[in-house]
């Protein structure tokens, strides 16, 4: 019997011990892997653990963090141009200010992330879920967003033009003073395409959607355009 109740006592000190210790969300060797080699990237048998640290104003250029968890992570005016964020988990970064010039985002997860003021120039976002994400005055100049889901983004005043959302979700988005104006480089024209887009309760107001491309686009009033 007092073996017994020494073995619960045990128990119940090492569960209280365990509760008591505080949490280390990202990895230390991963931070090594990044800050030294430019990478830190993530395999089947071991994810690449950089969550909740601060990486702001940071010059992360070229830098592979595929796959990675990269969550609550501030990347604050960060040079995170040319960057491989594919597959990662981004889910509420700030990424507020921040250069990601060409880099490959597709297939990551931007839910509640802060994208506000960042440069996204040619960036590819496909089936990137930018769901709840913020993106007021993002420049997204010929960023590729094929089937990426924006449902109850803000994208007010961001600049669309030239950019590809064909099959992309903006469901309730608030697309308030965004510029989908066409532009003209090097004498050819780079035109803003949402073809079979769902814009179903979307708030538009003050947007030209003149000369965009919307073949099957799904209208803010549900109604399909022809």
């Amino acid at each position: 019997m007092m073996k017994f109740l020494a073995a619960i006592t045990l128990a119940i000190s090492l569960i209280y011990f365990s509760l008591s210790i505080p949490v280390i969300a990202a990895n230390s060797e991963d931070i090594n892997h990044l800050l030294q080699d430019n990478w830190c990237v993530s395999f089947l048998w071991k994810q690449c653990d950089l969550s909740e640290i601060d990486l702001h104003e940071t010059n992360l250029s070229n830098a592979n963090l595929s796959g990675a968890n990269l969550t609550g992570v501030n990347f604050q005016g960060a040079d995170l141009n040319g960057v491989n964020f594919s597959g990662a988990n981004l889910t509420g970064a700030n990424l507020t200010g921040a250069n990601l010039y060409r880099a490959d985002i597709n297939r990551a997860n931007l839910t509640n992330s802060n994208l506000s003021n960042t440069r996204l120039l040619e960036a590819d976002l496909t089936l990137a879920d930018l769901s709840n994400a913020n993106l007021v005055n993002a420049n997204l100049l010929e960023a590729r967003l094929w089937g990426a889901n924006l449902e109850k983004a803000n994208l007010s005043n961001a600049s669309l033009r030239g950019t590809n959302l064909e099959y992309a979700n903006l469901a309730d988005t608030n697309l308030n003073g965004t510029d989908f104006h066409s532009f003209y480089f090097r004498g050819n024209k780079q035109e803003t395409n949402l073809s079979n887009a769902n814009l179903e309760g979307a708030v538009i107001t003050d947007v030209d959607l003149n000369g965009v491309i919307m073949r099957g686009t799904i209208m803010p009033d549900g109604s399909i355009n022809d």
